[in-house]
């Protein structure tokens, strides 16, 4: 079961980040404590892509919550993990000389660390007898969704630059102007975000059961991306890249959701752990 164990206090944590990014934005500015401002100024685009993680962060929470992690369905999301957190920590580290100063991003990686080691190394559901009706993802439309949010990440880790370009009917997702480390360091971050939800979405058997919460999560990701770059734009509808990030997660989560590629396998008999339905 996945209520009540460690991967709902990684929701709730997640959950928390999600709340003071879109609530208390202020907070990445000043200093809190021990911690030092995360960001030094504030722009429409950080403004823009901190809205962007947080809402990938909510459907990231929601998966943590909403499935019953086993032995083989967290692997992949669960080295996506450990890519997104060790090259965020290291790109703090980096920006600041190579020397560590406390600040909220190692709070963020640390929580996603550990609900990372969770799910690959100590889930808290045993390995499933294999089920003759189970299908795997790989080709169908989860891992299709999964592809395109990959590139995405990828293109975001090793060429950021296109972000700040028009892209043939697409206009430049930021303005060259707002180009600095903070801004560098946000990109990274999401693109791990991203590779994240790329990996869940192709790695877990989704049914008619594990698939709600994070499909229910995705859908409010979606349309929060959406709602803000039209926002962003003094509500006229400008192409970006923005709005096609926001397709993928929607589709993604409408599969997950309403069309999963498995059934819901009922229990028989009590502890009988091959029928649990949310492998």
């Amino acid at each position: 079961m996945g209520h009540g164990n460690f991967s709902d206090m990684i929701f709730l944590a997640l959950s928390a980040i999600v709340i003071q990014w879109f609530f208390f934005p202020d907070t990445l500015y000043e200093d809190i404590g021990p911690l030092k401002a995360q960001f030094h100024k504030d722009s429409s685009d950080l403004e823009a892509i901190i809205k962007f993680g947080g809402a990938l962060l909510l459907m990231i929470a929601c998966a943590f919550s909403g499935v019953r992690w086993n032995p083989t369905n967290g692997k992949m999301a669960g080295m996506a993990i450990f890519i997104a957190t060790g090259y965020t920590a290291y790109s703090v580290f980096k920006a600041d000389a190579y020397v560590f100063v406390p600040c909220l991003l190692y709070i963020y990686v640390a929580v996603l660390f550990l609900g990372g080691l969770h799910i690959f190394a100590f889930p808290s559901n045993p390995m499933p007898k294999k089920n003759p009706e189970a299908k795997s993802n790989h080709g169908n439309f989860s891992d299709l969704v999964a592809l395109s949010l990959m590139i995405a990440s990828l293109c975001w880790y090793f060429y950021p630059d296109h972000l700040f370009q028009d892209l043939g009917p697409l206009k430049a997702q930021f303005h060259p102007s707002s180009q600095s480390p903070d801004m560098t360091l946000m990109i990274k971050f999401v693109a791990g975000l991203m590779l994240v939800i790329a990996l869940l979405l192709s790695g877990v058997k989704w049914n008619p059961i594990n698939g709600k919460l994070a499909g229910m999560g995705g859908f409010v990701a979606s349309g929060i991306i959406t709602y803000r770059s039209f926002t962003g734009d003094g509500g006229v509808f400008v192409p970006r890249l923005f709005y096609i990030y926001a397709a993928l997660i929607f589709l993604g989560a409408l599969h997950i959701f309403a069309f999963p590629s498995n059934p819901t396998i009922v229990k028989e008999s009590k502890g009988d752990e091959a029928l649990l339905p949310n492998e």
